[in-house]
């Protein structure tokens, strides 16, 4: 063994002379793979940071809608209640008797009030935070004489002459919007936001008031410190470009003078400009309100970790090369090609199915040499495995067809079978008699002494003796053969009929129906002779089960066959393909009613060689 190893050693010549093309090609891969990997994890932090400012967007925006619509519906309420209707339009003779409706108001004011604007968003600031709902009514309320002469921003029914010189009052009564929103700070020095609607009578169309839903800015607060930004800001603008809130502005300043502000053209969307000196992206989208939102984030901050991977990607994969080329000539060169050599040859089709011998390689490396020449000793102890076994299978199924046969001995059937026709006939039961000669037909036919290829002729009388049974069965059952009398003679495959009318009994007459009918016909077309058999059954799926029959092992068709089906479809069909080829066999056509399964065959009017006569034994 010893000088077999040193013999081979003398031939790693050429493995060195490898080495510098492989080590150049590994370089490359790891100089690529690291400049990949990099450029991927790069993009995919940025990208994941540049998310993070995004869904911090859309969860203030959506937040904010939120707490505006919820506004809204106040308002709405408000407007469309008849009972606040009723309570608005009513006549008073004398002004005291309007006390009680106005406390019935006030009350539901109140209670509008209490609805939660907060929603609880975590601030500790305004752990609760509620509405300002107020009314400032027309003189043609009933309830005017009653109100404050005075407007307050707070909850309460007021006169509206304090409102007459309000740029929003008087936008809302020339009716150029239906809704009008505005901040402002109240005489406590609050930052409220507002929202104002005029309440028309819903009888006559008349104005009755004004209802204006206020609240406190601190629950917008509440969103924003839910959501905040790792860098940059965001704005609450409304129409007039002035700041409901943000992190870096105070309320109510003028953000309309800033260059980013007025280069949002768009009602929503993305710009990257420079403040201060640096480049900022800035998210904004427009409220259903008119009101935009704006989030202003440093460019910097979505590029923070570049330098960091970079380095990293750079210092991994100087590590890869040291490591790899120390390794190189040892491992991948020496090891590793004569492997790949090795599973591309038992990959080739023509080693695997041993028609060819596993090559032989002189690799220079005795481990390699060993493991290739123990692989083909392998290979060929594998194909004198599998032929034993292949042998002895065939040995077995041939014991088991013999025992079969063994057991089935037709003379004493047919004689069994004679014996009970002839009691039948002296005891005068004509019925018993033909249905046991029907029976001995079946067997005789169906037995055919063994032999595969029958008559159509004679399958025919088998599958008739089999039918005639079943006819005394089932009254109602009707059989029609159409059968051309110069296809009488072609051979076919025995036992193929009679299980395909077993079929349409068992399955396509099993929910008890009547008028029964099985059609059984041949004719010739170019692919063969075809064989088909209809009945007016409950039917099935034709697409599925020719699919059935195309994906269908060999090895399992007559192990189990079809529940319910004697001898089964599949059994038939994979029988016609082992004796005809596998161009021939079953197939499943469409039919309006029932099922019509067709048999094509090859066609030939000569008898097989070796087929005895079993009718005759």
């Amino acid at each position: 063994m010893a000088i077999r190893f040193k013999q081979r050693s003398g031939h790693s010549g050429l493995l060195s002379r490898l080495s510098l093309p492989i080590f150049v090609l590994i370089v490359t891969f790891i100089a690529l793979f690291a400049t990949a990997a990099s450029y991927i994890l790069i993009r995919v932090q940025n990208d994941h940071t540049l998310k993070m400012a995004e869904q911090s967007m859309k969860f203030v925006y959506r937040n904010i809608e939120y707490q505006f619509d919820t506004m809204n519906n106040v308002a709405a309420f408000f407007l469309s209640n008849q009972s606040i209707e009723n309570l608005l339009v009513n006549t008073y003779q004398e002004p005291y008797e309007a006390v009680s409706d106005l406390y019935t108001l006030e009350t539901n004011l109140q209670n509008l009030s209490l609805l939660s604007l907060l929603n609880d968003f975590g601030s500790g600031n305004v752990a609760q935070q509620s509405y300002v709902v107020s009314v400032a009514l027309e003189p043609g309320s009933g309830l005017y004489a009653m109100a404050a002469e005075h407007f307050s921003p707070i909850t309460g029914i007021f006169k509206n002459n304090d409102l007459q010189n309000q740029k929003w009052f008087q936008s809302l009564s020339r009716g150029e919007r239906q809704n009008i929103w505005w901040s402002q700070r109240t005489e406590s020095d609050t930052a409220m936001v507002f929202s104002a609607r005029k309440k028309t009578s819903l009888k006559d169309g008349r104005n009755i008031g004004t209802l204006i839903v206020g609240a406190d800015t601190r629950s917008i607060r509440g969103i924003f410190d839910n959501a905040r930004l790792e860098e940059g800001y965001h704005l609450l603008l409304d129409e007039a470009d002035k700041v409901i809130y943000s992190e870096r502005y105070d309320f109510l300043d003028d953000a309309g003078a800033l260059p980013y502000v007025r280069s949002l053209k768009d009602s929503k969307g993305s710009i990257v400009t420079r403040i201060d000196g640096e480049n900022h992206r800035v998210m904004f989208e427009t409220l259903q309100n008119g009101w935009k939102l704006l989030a202003v984030v440093p460019e910097s901050h979505f590029s923070q970790y570049t330098f960091a991977i970079s380095l990293f990607g750079a210092v991994t994969a100087a590590v890869a090369l040291i490591i790899a080329g120390f390794w190189l000539r040892r491992i991948v060169v020496r090891v590793t090609v004569p492997i790949t050599r090795l599973v591309t040859a038992i990959q080739r089709p023509e080693v695997v199915e041993f028609k060819e011998p596993l090559p032989y390689q002189n690799t220079g490396i005795y481990e390699i040499d060993e493991l290739n020449q123990q692989f083909a000793s392998m290979l060929v102890t594998i194909h004198g495995l599998i032929e034993k076994s292949f042998t002895e299978e065939i040995e077995r199924r041939q014991l088991q067809l013999e025992l079969l046969h063994a057991q089935i001995n037709p003379h004493f059937l047919y004689n069994t079978l004679d014996l009970i026709n002839c009691r039948a006939i002296m005891t005068g039961d004509q019925e018993t008699s033909r249905i046991v000669r029907s029976l001995a037909n079946v067997f005789r036919y169906g037995l055919n002494r063994g032999q595969t290829w029958i008559t159509l002729e004679e399958e025919i009388k088998q599958v008739e003796a089999y039918l005639h049974i079943q006819k005394m069965m089932m009254d109602d059952l009707q059989v029609e053969f159409q059968i051309p009398k110069e296809l009488l003679s072609t051979t076919i495959v025995h036992l193929i009929l009679q299980p395909l009318a077993e079929n349409a009994i068992k399955h396509g007459f099993a929910d008890g129906r009547t008028g029964c009918r099985i059609t059984i016909s041949a004719r010739l077309e170019l692919e063969g002779l075809v064989l088909r058999v209809d009945d007016n059954g409950q039917g099935c799926e034709a697409d599925q089960m020719n699919h059935m029959l195309l994906k269908q092992p060999a090895r399992e068709v007559g192990e189990a066959g079809e529940a319910g089906t004697g001898y089964g479809t599949l059994n038939v069909h994979r029988r016609i393909q082992l004796h005809s080829g596998e161009t021939y066999g079953l197939r499943y056509v469409k039919v309006h009613e029932g099922t019509s399964v067709e048999v094509v065959l090859p066609y030939s009017r000569q008898q097989k060689t070796g087929r005895k006569d079993a009718a005759n034994d």
